[in-house]
């Protein structure tokens, strides 16, 4: 038999012999050239189609479940559509992943049945122009070459392109497929549930509760790992990580973690005079000073420095009147420092008195105490390491 087209003429007869009654993807024209068919056109479109429709299901899966639904509350907040479907969407996460899986599936089975038979058939008559191989191994090697070329479209293009990209921003991603997503839902909404039904009673044979929505919340050893890398990836500078590792471990504090013991406590006798307490002020920097009556352990109040000034100068040498004592509250060291905080706020008495459950006293504890434990030390003007 006569070759033409450079050796075409084996694979023209072989095309038209009908190869078992099915119409060849791609066949020899008069003068040897490849002339694509309809029918594979067609399959290329299909495929090309069926690609895409994967990748915008898996882009739907991902930003789905990695969007938070905080963020999208605040857009639909505003009147942002997007944003409300998007929101409906992870908040009904278990059907919305179901129909994804569903697209996903339907997606893939269809690029493989249209896309590897219409590439191997495509590309046998280049393999043939290059080599001259027996019919079983040019099946063989064009099957093998179009089965890398889909497998090879659908991991990158159909898988993780749209995953990174769905990572990468998982809000603004859910906004921009939500409303298509919506229609697909819409339309396969009865199968969608069927399968649904069948895998939350599988789930639940296994002992597990399906949810709805992922849970987003974080607890506390999560919440310094989180500030920690976001330290160290400069999001927020060192001071504010103080700051909000500083309330993080307020939470657990107890009142005897933040008072000052009774054997560093700055304070005077009953009989001390106006002129004794002022050296203290002036010496410690101290504006409220506890005042003790038998022994040190008799706290009876504590004492102010602005009320000394309407102290007339010839007093000075005088006692401390017992009306400017003011009261101390009792606590314990058990008590937790936040409701300290409260009660201190509520009460505007910004001084505690701390004892055990024998009633023995243990120290005292100021409101710059309980503010320095949470937000760290503060200086003032009479400390030695104040600005």
């Amino acid at each position: 038999m006569e070759a033409r087209g450079g050796g075409g003429g084996r694979a023209e007869d072989r095309h038209r012999a009908g190869g078992g009654g099915i119409r060849p993807a791609a066949w020899y024209g008069p003068l040897g050239g490849v002339v694509v068919s309809t029918g594979t056109i067609v399959a290329l479109v299909t495929a090309v189609v069926m690609l895409g429709a994967n990748a915008f299901f898996v882009a739907a899966e991902f930003a789905l479940v990695a969007a938070r639904a905080v963020r999208l509350e605040s857009a639909a907040a505003d009147g942002d559509r997007r944003s409300r479907l998007a929101l409906d969407a992870v908040r009904d996460l278990q059907t919305q992943l179901a129909g994804a899986q569903l697209g996903i599936t339907m997606a893939s089975l269809v690029l493989g049945y249209v896309a590897e038979p219409a590439i191997a058939h495509l590309i046998e008559p280049a393999i043939e122009l290059v080599v001259e191989v027996p019919s079983g191994v040019l099946h063989t090697i064009s099957f093998a070459v179009a089965l890398s070329v889909v497998t090879t479209l659908h991991v990158v293009v159909g898988e993780m392109v749209p995953k990174n990209i769905a990572i990468s921003g998982p809000e603004s991603s859910a906004r921009l497929l939500a409303p298509a997503m919506k229609v697909y839902m819409t339309l396969f909404k009865p199968l969608i549930w069927s399968l649904n039904i069948v895998a939350t009673g599988l789930v639940r044979l296994m002992g597990m509760k399906p949810v709805d929505e992922i849970n987003t919340a974080l607890t506390i050893n999560e919440f310094r790992t989180l500030l920690a890398d976001a330290r160290e990836e400069g999001v927020i500078e060192s001071t504010e990580h103080e700051l909000l590792a500083g309330a993080l471990e307020f939470r657990v504090r107890s009142v005897g973690s933040m008072m000052v013991p009774a054997d560093r406590l700055v304070s005077v006798s009953r009989g001390a005079s106006v002129a004794q307490l002022e050296d203290v002020v002036a010496s410690t920097g101290h504006t409220r000073v506890p005042m003790w009556g038998s022994d040190p352990g008799d706290v009876l109040g504590f004492v102010h420095a602005k009320d000394l000034p309407r102290m007339p100068p010839d007093a000075r040498d005088d006692p401390v009147p017992l009306e400017l004592l003011r009261r101390m509250r009792v606590v314990s060291p058990e008590m937790a420092g936040r409701d300290l905080l409260f009660d201190m706020r509520r009460s505007r008495v910004h001084m505690a008195l701390v004892r055990n459950e024998a009633g023995r006293m243990l120290g005292v504890v100021t409101l710059e105490d309980v503010l320095e434990a949470l937000v760290g030390d503060i200086f003032d003007e009479t400390d030695d390491n104040g600005v």
